[in-house]
C-alpha cells in the first residue's frame, strides 16, 4: 500500500481537471459537486487504509462508490425535477423531499440504458459484483464486521480497499474532465495513471 503515491496520482490528476465545468446549470453542478463527495470519501479511504481501520475503510469505500455514481446518473439519467431536489438547501422539507430519489440499483440500471456509457458501466458493474455485498455487511454490522472486528485484518484485504478506492478515484477525475467539455482531457487522466500502477486495482 503506497499512500505517498496515491496523493501525488491524485494532486496530478486534481490539477489536470482544475477547470470549470462546460455549463453553468443546475444539472452539471449537482454532478461536479457528487464527482468531488466521491473524492472526499476517497480521501478518508486513504487514511483509514493506512492507520489500519477496515471496518471504517469498507464502510466509506462503499459511500465513496455512491457518490461517484450518483454523479454519473445526475448528470446523464437523472430528471429536472430530480436535479432540482438534489440541488436543494438542505432543510427539513429538503431532506423528505429526497426520500424517492433512486438507490444504487435503480441508478445502475439507468446508467445501463445510457450507450455512452458503456465502458463506465464494466467498472462500475465489476466494482458492485465484487465488492457489494461484504460492504453493506460492513456497514450494517453483519458478518464480515463481526469477524474484523475479533481478528486483525490482513493486509491484503487493506491493500484491496485501498487500490478500490484509487481506482474509483480515477474514475471521479474522469467524469470531472467530462464535465469540462475539453475532449482530450479525459485521455490525459488516463495517461497519467500509467505511472501509477503500484497504488490502483491489480489487473484481472
Amino acid at each position: 500500500m503506497d499512500r505517498t503515491r496515491a496523493e501525488e496520482l491524485i494532486g496530478h490528476l486534481t490539477d489536470l481537471v482544475d477547470l470549470p465545468p462546460f455549463e453553468s446549470s443546475d444539472r452539471y453542478s449537482l454532478s461536479r459537486t457528487l464527482a468531488i463527495t466521491s473524492l472526499h470519501f476517497g480521501a478518508s479511504v486513504r487514511i483509514l487504509c493506512d492507520s489500519g481501520l477496515a471496518l471504517g475503510s469498507a464502510a466509506v469505500l462503499r459511500s465513496q462508490f455512491e457518490a461517484l455514481l450518483r454523479g454519473v446518473w445526475s448528470l446523464h439519467c437523472a430528471s429536472d425535477f430530480q436535479v432540482e431536489k438534489l440541488s436543494s438547501h438542505l432543510s427539513a422539507e429538503s431532506q423528505q423531499a429526497t426520500k424517492n430519489i433512486p438507490l444504487t440499483a435503480e441508478m445502475l440500471g439507468a446508467i445501463n440504458e445510457e450507450p455512452s456509457l458503456a465502458n463506465l458501466m464494466v467498472s462500475l458493474r465489476e466494482f458492485k459484483e465484487s465488492s457489494w455485498l461484504p460492504l453493506n455487511s460492513f456497514v450494517h454490522s453483519g458478518i464480515h464486521a463481526v469477524h474484523w472486528t475479533k481478528f486483525e485484518a490482513p493486509q491484503a484485504l487493506l491493500d484491496q480497499m485501498f487500490r478500490s478506492s484509487n481506482g474509483l478515484a480515477v474514475l471521479a477525475f474522469q467524469h470531472l474532465a467530462i464535465l469540462t467539455g475539453v475532449s482530450t482531457l479525459q485521455s490525459e487522466v488516463v495517461s497519467v495513471c500509467g505511472a501509477y500502477a503500484s497504488c490502483l486495482p491489480l489487473p484481472r
